[in-house]
């Protein structure tokens, strides 16, 4: 009866699943395996997905210095489940690994000696070439902090995945950077001089870049010649290969500390001190030279009664906020009550996260795969 049904018709009830349900009915016959695992499908529904609200795609995956990698699916938390934790068993370059970034369901890891490009979803890998390169992110990234600029994403004009990484200090005080570039479609890395569009002193990064809207954009704390500094907006077009100052950060007042970006659905959002009694956080649809930020949260923590830092990781469809506490466990605070659920995440404590969507992006542009 199956094998009677048009072949567009197939593809087309297909293309309308969740990707994890996908992953799953490749194991009906042959031919669906066939037709899910192949790329123009993956773009296909990747662009499904993209069109319609991002939120129940999208996930938290999390991590620290020793245990595996989590994956946290926010809504059904929110929904009064347990939540999904899945641990990705047996794939041994994912342990103790960096969160680099994620972009169109794929999720960079730099690990002990190289970076690893992973699909949590089809629980795709592969393992990149190492290089100097790659102990340079190690040493800089070493501490709690995110000392180095790195950052993955995709330009859409090659159709290609790239990782960026800073070859500098900490601080950098030179208008030129050395840049290394890694391309996944060619498994290369390559090596230039990049212009930063800063006249001052120092730029020193403030956190983990967002890949968004074909750019990576770091929050940053430019440093002048006087020893007084100011936030900015600092993005690297991974089309042009170009650092840019496009996005203005928030006007906030004088003590307020802007400390990091995150992605809400197709949405930019940064936040402020996450140990300040009160987290407000600023969001914008715009990549623009003049963008305008709205203010999209101001929630008083005090009701949460913890000294420890707050980290709003996302908000959920019914306007709930998930919140990493202290970096052991996680919140879904209510804004309306003040009432709140915890959720242990286990002993260790979570040095990295990210939020990705579940997608069936392979990490294997030319073709190849792990089974």
């Amino acid at each position: 009866m199956a094998e009677s049904i048009p072949e567009d018709v197939v593809v087309d009830i297909l293309l309308r699943l969740p990707a994890k349900s996908l992953v799953r009915f490749k194991c009906v016959c042959k031919r669906w395996r066939s037709l899910i695992s192949d790329r123009a499908f993956a773009k296909s529904h990747l662009q499904r997905v993209k069109a319609a609200d991002l939120i129940p795609s999208q996930r938290i995956i999390i991590g620290g210095r020793n245990s595996p990698l989590k994956t946290v699916d926010y809504e059904a938390l929110d929904g009064g489940g347990e939540g999904r934790m899945v641990v990705p068993h047996g794939i041994k370059p994912l342990w103790e690994s960096r969160i680099v970034g994620s972009c169109d369901g794929l999720v960079c890891l730099l690990g002990h000696s190289n970076f690893v490009i992973y699909n949590p979803t089809t629980g795709e890998y592969i393992e990149l070439p190492s290089s100097d390169f790659v102990d340079h992110a190690m040493y800089f990234s070493s501490g709690a902090r995110y000392d180095s600029f790195y950052g993955f994403g995709y330009d859409s004009q090659s159709d290609d995945y790239k990782i960026a990484l800073v070859v500098g200090d900490v601080v950098v005080e030179v208008k030129n950077w050395k840049v290394a570039i890694f391309s996944l479609k060619s498994c290369s890395w390559r090596m230039m001089m990049i212009e930063v569009p800063f006249q001052e002193e120092g730029v020193e990064c403030c956190g983990p870049a967002v890949y968004w809207k074909g750019a990576l954009h770091w929050d940053v704390f430019v440093w002048n010649t006087n020893g007084e500094g100011f936030s900015a907006m600092l993005s690297f077009d991974l089309l042009e290969e170009k650092f840019h100052q496009v996005l203005p950060v928030p006007a906030v007042d004088d003590g307020i500390l802007l400390l990091g970006l995150e992605i809400h659905g197709a949405n930019l959002f940064i936040y402020n001190n996450a140990q300040n009694p009160r987290i407000e956080a600023w969001i914008t649809d715009q990549y623009r030279i003049g963008a305008p930020w709205k203010k999209w949260l101001s929630v008083d923590c005090s009701a949460l009664n913890t000294p420890f830092e707050k980290i709003p990781l996302v908000y959920t469809r019914s306007e709930k906020i998930v919140f990493l506490m202290d970096r052991k466990w996680m919140i879904m605070f209510n804004p309306e009550d003040n009432t709140c659920r915890e959720y242990l995440l286990g002993t260790d404590l979570i040095t990295e996260y990210a939020i990705y969507l579940e997608t069936l992006v392979s990490p294997y542009l030319g073709g190849g795969a792990v089974e």
